[in-house]
């Protein structure tokens, strides 16, 4: 099984955390992160051509069918990207050190993301989702900053209550059902699910709901995306946007809808929550002057798109006939709008990192005029975000297209609705998007004067601003590995459509280029350098010739600030709830702080536990091996190799070892 590779590599990058040279370590780590990534693209070939995979992996039941290299494939794409940016994007954290941490949070982060889509057994799906929520809180308070600590605690205080909960008590309901941990597979679950009664099929799938909900970002669970992604390394909340969020979509599909059922009334309920979700975020989006804060908000609205898609599937697949070809079609608009979102989000990520990388902020604002001097990068996000607003020939326009073409033939008002809401928030994604580019990239500013990102990292934006165009031309290029329900579409070299309602992304491409050259002979346009008019003014600064993104859509924000103002409540409301989670947190703390140190020692806030070195019950648990492995690190010799070259080297003969092994 391909997979033991997959997993095998992101072993060994986290064993390279035993290097002792940060550099070294990030270096070594990520890029075994790119061949784990690999590992599970080519399982992914290997499933589609070869059909399904059931084994053992480590003792693990694993199961890997058509929807779980679809998510595989997702992980896959990101994690190479990603894992290519990170080994000169990671060097700008070399002063909080603990290369280590780094190494083993982000390669578990991976391997556990892959585990989560393809173990077969409830119990297994329950400690990988864990494993992973884990991996990714440590990785959002790798900067040790105090904003980016506390963005990392609520975050993982939220995951708890409404990730980890939930999540146990549904494996408690279907253990219950089973009656032993040893036969949780899905069918198992699937078959006692069929004849259990009403109320033990609504508290389950109502428990997983919520998980799902929460981990995608949908509302009213959206809260921890925003603080969280802004938080975290640039290239971790790539992964994160791009590939976490869709892991939840994969349990909405394999644990509710195949194992509880649907009906029309839950599809509603998928499709109606997609749309608000879809509208609220969005709309958050176009008021932010933070890159990755405004990037974060679009991956809520972004997951809206894919959850109406999947809820009209849901809605519509059971009624039969020609509805559940719609929804079949809405099916798979959701699940390629999952992967066209993974791709371009993910690259619009990367992008804001390497403008991290090179000016030190993300903040819009303070960003302009990189487009003289970042043109590969500006060129990239330029990709990422026409496709993200609906763009033809970018990709994300077929899924949109297509999610309003299921909308529109559901035979549902509300449905249709949705997707007429969801057309129309389209034109806010471009408006948002014309800022997030046009402030970074576009003016006179001479402030930064800087150079284009590294080439690692400018390969990690291109593979994926580079399919944005690909699969936007060529759908057919991965519409049969996303057509898990048979969605009777018409694809090929040239076309993609259902029934009547086709469009050509090679026609379009060609008239496009043939309208643009006749444009340019008519015109014959020339370019001229000249300094902006300043009205004449000497005192003011050529810098300052330009709107900033604070200032770009102030009218319309003053417009519907009633919406904004009662969304803000909300959050309050939110944000007072993990306030006082928080301290009840802080309570239980000081009792085994009190028992491990000094009866009179006060903790009221997280700061106190930081200052204190605290023993928990579970710490008490790991502390000899943690011992153990920090005495090996410290005696181990000849740890510092020269270059990274000889270390990629090395551990790339490690895995040939291993694989051989194997």
């Amino acid at each position: 099984m391909i997979l033991e590779y997959a997993i095998g590599a992101f072993i060994l990058g986290g064993l390279v955390g035993l290097i002792r040279d940060y550099k070294a370590t990030v270096k070594a780590s990520s890029f075994m992160a790119f061949l784990g990534s690999l590992a599970l693209l080519w399982q992914v070939y290997y499933v589609y051509t070869n059909g399904p995979v059931t084994g053992s992996l480590f003792g693990i039941p694993v199961r890997i069918d058509n929807l779980s290299i679809v998510f595989l494939l997702i992980i896959g794409l990101v994690g190479v990207a990603s894992s290519l940016f990170a080994i000169n994007y990671m060097e700008m954290f070399e002063n909080v050190g603990k290369g280590w941490v780094y190494a083993v949070a982000y390669n578990t982060f991976l391997a556990s993301m892959a585990l989560v889509v393809t173990v077969d057994s409830m119990e297994y799906f329950v400690m990988s989702w864990e494993l992973m929520t884990l991996s990714s809180f440590i990785l959002v308070f790798f900067s040790e900053k105090l904003r980016d600590v506390d963005a990392s605690v609520k975050y993982y205080i939220t995951m708890h209550f409404l990730d980890t909960i939930p999540l146990f008590l549904a494996l408690g309901t279907a253990y219950s059902l089973v009656g032993s941990f040893d036969k949780l597979t899905f069918e198992n679950i699937a078959n006692a699910m069929a004849n259990a009664p009403f109320h033990t099929k609504a508290v389950f799938g109502g428990l997983l709901m919520i998980a799902f909900m929460t981990k995608s970002g949908m509302i009213p669970f959206q809260f921890w995306v925003a603080e969280t992604y802004r938080a975290a390394p640039t290239s971790v909340s790539a992964v994160m946007a791009g590939a976490m969020e869709k892991v939840a979509l994969y349990g909405l599909i394999a644990l509710i809808w195949r194992i509880v059922g649907t009906s029309y009334s839950l599809g509603l309920f998928v499709a109606v929550i997609g749309a608000i979700t879809l509208t609220v975020g969005t709309l958050y989006a176009l008021r932010e002057t933070n890159a990755k804060r405004l990037l974060a908000y679009h991956s809520i609205g972004q997951m809206g798109y894919i959850w109406l898609g999947i809820g009209i599937g849901m809605a519509l697949i059971p009624k039969g006939g020609f509805l559940a070809a719609v929804g079949a079609l809405g099916a798979f608009a959701g699940l390629f709008h999952a992967l066209n979102h993974a791709i371009f989000k993910a690259s619009l990520f990367l992008s804001a990192g390497a403008v991290e990388y090179r000016t030190g902020t993300v903040d819009l604002d303070e960003l302009g005029g990189l487009g003289k001097t970042m043109k590969v990068t500006a060129l990239a996000a330029l990709f990422a975000s026409l496709a993200i607003s609906g763009v033809p020939p970018f990709n994300g326009f077929l899924s949109k297209w297509l999610i309003y073409v299921s909308g529109y033939y559901s035979h549902s008002y509300v449905l249709a609705l949705g997707a007429v809401l969801a057309a129309f928030i389209s034109a806010a994604t471009l408006a948002s998007f014309v800022k997030f580019y046009g402030t970074q990239f576009g003016g006179e500013m001479k402030r930064y004067d800087v150079e284009e990102a590294p080439a690692g990292m400018l390969a990690g934006q291109w593979i994926l601003a580079g399919l944005t165009l690909l699969i936007g031309v060529f759908p057919g290029t991965v519409t049969g590995i996303l057509n898990v329900f048979n969605a009777p579409i018409d694809t090929n070299l040239y076309k993609i459509g259902f029934k009547s309602v086709f469009f050509s992304p090679v026609l379009f491409v060609i008239v496009l280029g043939i309208l643009t050259f006749g444009l340019y002979l008519v015109f014959k346009p020339e370019y001229k350098e000249a300094k902006p008019w300043d009205c004449g003014s000497t005192q003011i600064d050529e810098d300052e010739y330009r709107i900033n993104a604070e200032g770009y859509y102030i009218k319309y924000e003053e417009k519907i600030g009633s919406f904004y103002r009662l969304g803000d409540w909300f959050y309050s409301v939110g944000a007072g709830i993990i306030h006082y989670i928080v301290r009840a947190y802080l309570w239980m703390a000081s009792y085994f702080t009190k028992i491990v140190d000094t009866p009179y020692t006060k903790v009221e806030s997280l700061d106190d536990l930081r200052e204190r070195e605290i023993m928990h019950i579970d710490e008490e648990v790991f502390k000899p091996l943690i011992r153990f492995l920090n005495i090996a690190r410290d005696v181990l010799p000849g740890i510092r190799l020269g270059t990274f070259i000889v270390i990629a080297l090395i551990v790339v003969g490690a895995i040939v070892g291993l694989l051989i092994a194997m």
